[in-house]
């Protein structure tokens, strides 16, 4: 079999809008794809006219950025990959557009529709009316946890939805930020929109003493109890120290 020999490629600096399409790919890949094999990696290459190592590299600059990783990058991101980094968690709709350009992957699952809303809940002129930056959101939680709910262990992102801590509508800053969210199956989703379940400062989960007899053994079944924490982006406590304000509120 011959071997692969990558074009060559004139040696570049990386510009900001280049290393913004990299961040967007960065936050929806697993630590473990990046690599220059990985055929999102070859999509970019040939975007931005780059080699797919190159690309590959950078992603890995960029994981010495993110705190959220117990295992790191190489250590010697670039001035413009900090200030990227920096202004994504300022604003993320640069990042967002970014990902709407490299449409890698079509939604994961129909829970949630794709992005028509800017990350300030402006709405956009489409004929499906949802929010922007929706489906950027959605996979960089599910990468996060391996397309996997934190409570069930469920596979199949048809039932796995992308749930915000802090409310999407009160909490703009927070909305896009992927520490704000836990993959959740539609049923505990609901329960955990709806405050009718929050999480104690262990992560375990609470249920509202009002919810009836069946629909709490509903929730319980198939689950420990307790979160189980993703690889990367673990929940902000926090975030979820408010969550669980309103939850007791509630009850």
């Amino acid at each position: 079999m011959p071997w692969h020999v990558e074009p060559m490629v004139e040696r570049r600096n990386w510009t900001s809008a280049e290393v913004k399409e990299a961040l967007a790919l960065y936050l929806v890949t697993d630590f473990g794809r990046f690599h220059s094999r990985n055929p999102d990696v070859i999509r970019l290459a040939n975007r931005l006219d780059r080699t797919s190592s190159a690309v590959a590299l950078k992603l890995t600059n960029l994981a010495a950025l993110d705190d959220s990783l117990t295992q790191k990058g190489m250590a010697n991101a670039s001035a413009t990959d900090r200030l990227v980094w920096a202004e994504f968690l300022r604003n993320p709709q640069d990042i967002e557009a970014a990902y709407d350009r490299q449409a890698m992957q079509p939604l994961r699952g129909v829970a949630e529709a794709p992005g028509q809303f800017d990350h300030l809940g402006g709405q956009t002129p489409r004929v499906i009316q949802a929010r922007r930056g929706q489906e950027l959101f959605r996979n960089m939680v599910l990468t996060s946890y391996k397309s996997s709910c934190a409570l069930t262990g469920a596979e199949d992102p048809r039932i796995l939805n992308a749930s915000h801590i802090l409310p999407w509508a009160e909490h703009p800053a927070n909305r896009m930020w992927p520490t704000n969210g836990i993959c959740l199956n539609a049923l505990h989703d609901r329960a955990f929109d709806r405050h009718l379940i929050s999480f104690d400062e262990d992560w375990r989960m609470l249920v509202a003493p009002h919810v009836p007899l069946e629909t709490r053994r509903l929730l319980e079944r198939g689950t420990d109890g307790r979160l189980r924490l993703p690889s990367r982006f673990q929940p902000d406590a926090s975030f979820m120290a408010k969550h669980r304000t309103r939850f007791l509120q509630a009850a």
